[in-house]
C-alpha cells in the first residue's frame, strides 16, 4: 500500500492548506501582527534563554510568513504533515507495518490542527512537537543498547531546554521502545527508567534555581503554547497521549490477513479519516471560531486599509460586535458613504464611532485606527502602546511598533522614530517599508508632501487639551474647528451626535462652515433634520428650510402615521423603517461600556 501512504498524507495536507487559506486566513494575520520576530543575535539570546526557548524562536519564525495567507496556510500544512509523518516513521521503529500505524498515525496531526483554529495556540508548541518526535527518531536508529541509553539520559535536560515538558514524550516513548522492541537487560532498564523520571522532574526546579524571575509553572511548560502565558495548556497532553497510543498501540490491534479485506482497507480508512476530519474540523472547530474569524477579517481590512472589502462583508451580514461596527463605519467614512449609509446597518452608538479605551491587547488596535485617521495622533499612539505592553506573553507587536514609528514621525519626535525604525529593519517583511520610512527622518518637506502623514499633521490640535472618553464630542468639535478640511472630523462629530441621539446639537454640527460640501444632503442628514423640524411644527414638510427629498418626505410621513396608529409599533416600524435613523433614534438602544471592563467577543 505504498500509494495509501502517498496519497493520504498529501490529501490531508492539501485540506490543511484550503482550510486555512479559504476560511481561516485571518487567524494567521492575527497570530503575525502579535510578534516582533527580528534576525538578530540579542533576540536569539534572549528567547534561547529559558526553556522552550528555541522552539519559540522557531514558532515565531514561522509565524511571521503569516503575514500572506497563502505562505501561512502552506506552512501550517507542512508542519501538521511533518508531525503525521513523524509519527509514522517512529511507529515503523516499533515494528509497526502495514495499514495500522498508517490510520493512528494521523490522529494527533489532526487534534493539532483543532487546536491551532483557536487564536490563542501559537506555533511554538507545533516545533517542539516536532522536536520531540525528530529526537526520539533519531534514538531508535542507534544500534547499541548502551549508546541509546546514555543518549536518552543526556538528552533529556537538553531536549527539556530546546522544547520544554514536551521532552516526557521522548521519555515515554524511548522507555516504551526499551520495553516494547529491546527486552534485554530488564534490570537495566528499570533502573533507565527511574532514572529518566527523576530527570525530567529535576529539570524544571535546576531551571528555577538559576532562572529566580519565572514563576515555576512557566519553567514546567517551556514552551509558550498559547498566549496567554498564565494558564496551563492541558489540552497539549492530549496530544501526547494521541502520539504514544498511535505508536504504542498498534502491535496490539489484530492483523488482517485476508487480501479481499485487506484492499478494502485503504478506502474504509480514507473514508473514516474524512468523517472525523469533518466532525473535529467542520462541526466543533470551525463553528467555535467563525465568529472571531469575521472580526479579524474587518480589523485586517482595516489595517490594510481594504475599504471597500469591509463594506462587502457588511452586505452580506450587518456587524453586530462592536469591533466590527467601529471597522464598518471608518470603512463608510473613508469611502464618502457614512452620512448617507451609517443607518442602513446596526449601529451600537458611539462606541461603534471611536471605542473606549480597554485594557486589551487587540481593542485599543482596532480603536487607534479610528482615532489615527480622525487626527487624533496622540491617542492613537497611546493605544498603540498600550495594546503592545497588554500582550499577555510579553511580546513586541510589529502592528504597534509600526505605527509608533508612524505617529512619532508625524509629531516630529524622530529620535523616537528612529528607534523604531532601527527595530523594524531587523525583519524580514517590514524592512523595505522602514527603510523607506527612514528618508522622512529630519525632513519637514519630505513628511508634509505625504498624502496620509502630512495630512494628518495639518488635522492635528493646535491648542493642549485633555483626553475625556466622556467629552468625544467636545474633542471632536475642536480638531473640526481648527481644520474645516478634517471632513472625518465632521463626519464622526455629526454621527456622534446622532448615534447619542443628541438631537439638539446636531442642527448646530450641521450648519457649520466646512471647506467641503455635499451634492445633496445625505439620507441621514436629512432624516434627522425633518424629524428635529417636525418636533416643533405642526405639518413635518411643511416650510422646512431644508433640500429635503420627495423620498424622504414621503418616508416620515409614513413612519409617522405607523408610530401613532399602534400601541406597540416597533415590529411594524422594524419591517419599513429598520434602516432610518427615526428607528434608530426610537428603539435603537446602546450601553457606554465600563472603562475597567475589557471587550468579550
Amino acid at each position: 500500500m505504498k500509494k495509501a501512504n502517498l496519497i493520504l498524507p498529501i490529501t490531508f495536507g492539501i485540506a490543511i492548506f484550503f482550510f486555512f487559506y479559504f476560511f481561516f486566513p485571518h487567524h494567521l494575520h492575527y497570530q503575525e501582527q502579535f510578534q516582533l520576530f527580528l534576525f538578530t543575535r540579542e533576540y536569539f539570546l534572549e528567547t534561547f534563554s529559558r526553556p522552550g526557548g528555541f522552539s519559540n524562536y522557531i514558532g515565531r519564525f514561522f509565524t511571521q510568513f503569516y503575514l500572506y495567507a497563502g505562505w501561512g496556510a502552506l506552512i501550517v500544512s507542512f508542519l501538521l504533515v511533518g508531525i503525521q509523518q513523524s509519527v509514522y516513521a517512529i511507529g515503523r521503529r516499533f515494528r509497526i507495518t502495514g495499514s495500522r500505524g498508517r490510520f493512528l498515525s494521523f490522529f494527533p496531526a489532526l487534534f493539532y490542527w483543532y487546536l491551532l483554529c483557536d487564536e490563542n495556540s501559537q506555533q511554538g508548541g507545533v516545533a517542539a512537537s516536532l522536536l520531540v518526535l525528530l529526537f526520539t527518531l533519531i534514538a531508535t536508529f542507534i544500534q547499541s543498547d548502551r549508546l541509546r541509553r546514555i543518549f536518552l539520559i543526556l538528552m533529556i535536560p537538553v531536549l527539556y531546554w530546546l522544547a520544554g515538558i514536551a521532552v516526557v514524550l521522548a521519555v515515554v516513548l524511548l522507555l516504551g521502545y526499551e520495553w516494547l522492541i529491546i527486552k534485554r537487560e530488564k534490570k537495566t532498564i528499570i533502573g533507565l527508567s527511574i532514572i529518566s523520571v527523576l530527570l525530567v522532574i529535576a529539570c524544571p526546579y535546576a531551571a528555577k534555581h538559576f532562572i529566580v524571575q519565572y514563576p515555576l509553572e512557566r519553567l514546567v511548560w517551556g514552551v509558550d503554547y498559547v498566549h496567554f502565558t498564565t494558564l496551563s495548556p492541558i489540552r497539549i497532553i492530549f496530544l501526547w497521549a494521541l502520539v504514544a497510543i498511535a505508536i504504542l498501540l498498534p502491535p496490539y490491534l489484530p492483523k488482517i490477513s485476508k487480501p479481499k479485506i485487506r484492499r478494502m482497507v485503504f478506502p474504509v480508512q480514507a473514508a473514516c479519516l474524512i468523517f472525523i476530519a469533518y466532525i473535529v474540523i467542520g462541526r466543533m472547530a470551525y463553528p467555535s471560531n467563525a465568529s472571531k474569524e469575521e472580526i479579524m477579517a474587518y480589523d485586517y481590512y482595516s489595517k490594510t486599509r481594504n475599504w471597500n472589502k469591509i463594506i462587502q462583508m457588511a452586505n452580506r451580514k450587518s456587524p453586530s460586535v462592536p469591533m466590527t461596527v467601529t471597522c464598518l463605519n471608518l470603512a463608510l467614512c473613508k469611502t464618502g458613504q457614512l452620512p448617507e449609509k451609517m443607518f442602513e446597518y446596526f449601529q451600537n452608538g458611539p462606541e461603534g464611532l471611536l471605542p473606549t479605551f480597554q485594557r486589551d491587547f487587540m481593542i485599543p488596535g482596532v480603536a487607534g485606527e479610528a482615532y489615527y485617521s480622525s487626527g487624533f495622533v496622540n491617542t492613537a499612539q497611546r493605544f498603540a502602546f498600550e495594546a503592545m505592553e497588554a500582550l499577555p506573553d510579553y511580546q513586541k507587536s510589529v502592528r504597534s511598533i509600526k505605527r509608533l514609528a508612524e505617529t512619532n514621525l508625524i509629531n516630529g519626535q524622530y529620535v523616537v522614530a528612529d528607534k523604531y525604525l532601527s527595530l523594524l529593519e531587523n525583519t524580514l517583511f517590514y524592512r523595505k517599508w522602514a527603510k523607506d520610512t527612514r528618508t522622512y527622518l529630519y525632513n519637514e518637506d519630505k513628511i508634509n508632501a505625504h498624502p496620509e502623514w502630512g495630512e494628518l499633521r495639518r488635522f492635528q490640535t493646535k491648542t493642549d487639551f485633555l483626553f475625556s472618553e466622556k467629552e468625544k464630542d467636545m474633542m471632536l468639535g475642536i480638531v473640526f474647528q481648527q481644520n474645516r478640511d478634517n471632513r472625518q472630523a465632521y463626519e464622526y462629530l455629526s454621527a456622534y451626535a446622532l448615534l447619542t441621539k443628541n438631537i439638539k446639537s446636531f442642527p448646530d454640527y450641521f450648519r457649520m462652515k466646512t471647506n467641503f460640501s455635499y451634492p445633496v444632503i445625505p439620507k441621514s442628514y436629512q432624516e434627522a433634520l425633518i424629524y428635529i423640524w417636525g418636533l416643533s411644527h405642526n405639518k413635518l414638510t411643511d416650510s422646512i428650510p431644508f433640500p429635503i427629498s420627495n423620498s424622504v418626505r414621503q418616508a416620515v410621513e409614513a413612519y409617522a402615521q405607523t408610530y401613532t396608529s399602534y400601541q406597540s409599533p416597533e415590529p411594524f416600524l422594524r419591517q419599513r423603517f429598520s434602516k432610518t435613523y427615526w428607528y434608530y433614534l426610537h428603539f435603537g438602544k446602546y450601553n457606554q461600556p465600563n472603562q475597567n471592563t475589557p471587550y468579550q467577543y
